[in-house]
């Protein structure tokens, strides 16, 4: 079985997440609250997930997730955290510098649960191809975080939000 559709739909996936921080962080600017806007993005979340479960017949084992060991629950933590972060890091950084700066903490989380096979990955040594990728995130970060230290030609929430001209909770 090829893995290219896989790729591809990864790309597309990923796509998808990079436009995530900027459209809550203008929720966010809308509300008045970085709260509400996180609470509004996993509120989406869970409607969608439930229509899921409906729509598909999928089983919920309620006692099965009831008795999950304490760390499988990091995975909504972290969720939260990455929803309600990016709401605060986007307007400064940009969508571009942030999803580097993102990739490169990816990257190096991902490398340590490989080589300690934690977080139900498989165990995978670190190598010099390895750090090599690391490395060259780094390089990216760096070059990203050089460049590009304006507002695009239109700006956009975000900046608009910086700039202190962001329309009413009411707007």
């Amino acid at each position: 079985m090829s893995r290219l559709p896989y790729l591809f739909l990864a790309v597309a996936l990923g796509g998808m997440i990079a436009l995530q921080p900027g459209l809550n962080a203008d929720v966010a600017r809308r509300l008045g609250t970085p709260v509400g806007a996180a609470f509004l993005s996993i509120l989406v979340a869970f409607v969608l997930s439930a229509l899921y479960i409906v729509v598909s017949r999928h089983p919920l084992p309620i006692g099965a997730i009831a008795s999950l060991p304490w760390y499988l629950w990091l995975g909504g933590l972290f969720g939260f955290l990455f929803v309600v972060g990016t709401m605060f890091v986007a307007p400064v950084l940009g969508g571009a510098l942030l999803f580097a700066a993102i990739v490169l903490g990816q990257m190096i989380a991902a490398t340590l649960a490989d080589q300690f096979g934690v977080a139900g990955y498989p165990g995978h040594s670190i190598d010099i191809y390895r750090v090599a990728g690391i490395v060259l995130v780094v390089a990216g970060v760096f070059l990203f975080h050089r460049g590009g230290r304006g507002p695009g030609p239109r700006g956009g929430a975000c900046f608009e939000a910086r700039r202190g001209n962001a329309p009413s909770a009411s707007a």
